[in-house]
């Protein structure tokens, strides 16, 4: 829980407030002793099992919660994930252009690497990023698992597909893939989740509305109904919940998803994100700072942070 430690304290920090040294500490002493029954209490309207698995995701939701009461700022983030659209819109624009000088084979791979470079935005993670140096560097990326091929077979006769996203300012980049996805799949029909509240600097439909952006009218965008930096199926909306179980096809964005899905073993679901703390990097045995896409049928790891 060491990463998400950091995070608060640089959460908590970046708000400037007075109660910015009780806050943090109230953050680590929640931390500390039965953690399992302090979640239990917590979510104690939920559906989730006893023997449920937890991820750091889950813990943060707590967490950030208590923040934000104590900070009186439920979206300390705001400023941040305005800059971060703004300035992936940009890059967003210009990588666009070359969509079309992209041939049939080339395409999905182009539409990966394009969604792979908004991961690169995070501020909840311990990486700075540098958005535009990545952009730079934009096919020279270092993938430890790139599972195209499977995902190219599986695309081919999905007739929905469910893409959960992640950061604020990644979902610019998500279009791109998207738009490469209704062009090799011009039947394919896509859900994308966002949160259902701000925390960290997560995407939420307010985010996008504000933003005025261009992902609701290419697919439909639903509130998953979820509070923890990560998709955890049991804390969804009913409506969230059907969408994520009747999907053909499943793309999860982000580090947080991955940890927060990677336990329920569903074989419809792609990972991709960057590797940004020490705990998944030698899970996965990936470098910090590359990249992972995966296929969940092909990877029966067990995650524990």
């Amino acid at each position: 829980m060491e990463c998400l430690k950091q995070q608060v304290s640089s959460s908590a920090k970046l708000a400037q407030s007075n109660n910015c040294d009780i806050a943090i500490k109230e953050a680590n002493d929640f931390l500390e002793g039965d953690l399992r029954t302090k979640l239990e209490h917590f979510f104690k309207d939920s559906n989730l099992k006893k023997d449920f698995e937890i991820p750091p995701t889950l813990v943060a939701m707590p967490i950030y919660s208590a923040l934000a009461k104590n900070l009186n700022n439920d979206d300390i983030y705001h400023t941040i994930k305005k800059d971060s659209i703004q300035k992936a819109r940009k890059i967003k624009e210009f990588l666009k252009k070359e969509i079309d000088i992209q041939d049939e084979e080339s395409l999905l791979k182009f539409g990966i690497y394009c969604a792979a470079l908004g991961n690169v935005i995070d501020y909840g993670a311990q990486l700075k990023f540098d958005l535009e140096k990545e952009k730079d560097s934009l096919f020279n990326m270092q993938f430890k698992y790139f599972d195209i091929e499977s995902f190219q077979e599986k695309l081919m006769y999905a007739k929905n597909l469910l893409y959960i996203g992640d950061n604020a300012g990644e979902n610019e980049l998500d279009e791109i893939l998207i738009e490469v996805l209704q062009c090799l799949n011009p039947k394919l029909a896509i859900t994308y989740f966002t949160r259902g509240q701000s925390i960290i600097n997560d995407i939420t439909i307010q985010d996008l509305k504000k933003s005025n952006s261009n992902l609701f009218n290419m697919c439909d965008v639903v509130d998953s109904g979820i509070g923890t930096p990560g998709f955890i199926p049991d804390l969804s909306s009913a409506k969230a919940y059907e969408i994520y179980n009747t999907a053909d096809l499943i793309l999860s964005k982000g580090m947080g998803n991955f940890e927060s899905l990677e336990s329920f073993k569903n074989p419809k679901i792609f990972f991709l994100f960057k590797v940004k703390c020490s705990v998944v990097s030698d899970y996965l045995n990936a470098d910090i700072g590359s990249f992972v896409f995966l296929d969940s049928s092909k990877y029966r790891g067990s995650y524990v942070d």
